[in-house]
């Protein structure tokens, strides 16, 4: 027995209980429920806080044949794998059960529960990154230390500089399982190869961005934008 179709799926959400019964708002957060396919992705509920630039979406998928809790923090954008099933009712139960915790999560860092040693390494209380310029050039810092978030495949962002306009971004993060402190740069939403804030520890990585944090995003508002566009 195959799967419904995307279309058909669409039609048996359109009055879906368990979206309805979501409260409207929630720390900051409001509901807004459009069904809207874009390609093999259908967008069934999303919750919006402008302010934060944040969102978290109910989505199904036809590439898998899945219902997903998609979240977006910034530019920063994932599925949540705790959230993934076929079976709609066990996907009701558990976003059911837990999302009133993920926006309340998404919403501020004192409601972030952070793995031992995220905690042990120091970066929540790190100062020289909590005390980094607010913004740089047409950077801004959106994520700190003190703010840390988790992402995906055991690692956690504690520095994000965007330039939400263009899609431009660096983000230092931590990944718990190798014990490793890595970079990532977008250029207009491209991933580029970046190694020159790889390190193990927070006082490599202070000397690291003393040195290249300035002239990195300089490098990225001046290149060509043009080719990945």
């Amino acid at each position: 027995m195959g799967y419904p179709s995307i279309d058909e799926i669409a039609l048996q959400v359109k009055d879906w209980t368990f979206i309805n019964d979501l409260p409207e708002e929630f720390k900051g957060f409001t509901k807004k429920v459009q069904i809207e396919k874009q390609g093999q992705i259908l967008f069934i509920c999303s919750y919006l806080n402008e302010k934060l630039k944040a969102k978290l979406d109910i989505i199904y998928t036809s590439e898998t044949f899945d219902y997903i809790l998609c979240r977006t923090m910034g530019l920063n954008e994932y599925r949540d794998i705790r959230f993934i099933y076929k079976q709609r009712d066990i996907f009701e139960r558990e976003v059911d059960l837990n999302i009133e915790g993920i926006l309340a999560e998404m919403s501020s860092p004192e409601h972030r529960k952070l793995v031992y040693i995220v905690e042990e390494k120091g970066i929540p209380n790190w100062e020289y990154g909590n005390n980094l310029p607010s913004k740089i050039g047409r950077f801004e810092l959106y994520i700190k230390p003190c703010e840390v978030i988790r992402h995906i495949n055991g690692s956690f962002i504690f520095l994000d500089y965007s330039d939400f306009e263009r899609k431009d971004q660096l983000v230092i993060m931590y990944n718990v399982l190798r014990d490793e402190i890595f970079a990532e740069l977008k250029v207009a939403g491209v991933f580029r190869t970046l190694r020159v804030f790889d390190c193990s520890t927070l006082k490599e990585l202070e000397a690291k961005l003393e040195k290249h944090l300035t002239e990195t995003l300089d490098f990225v508002t001046h290149t060509d934008h043009e080719i990945y566009i």
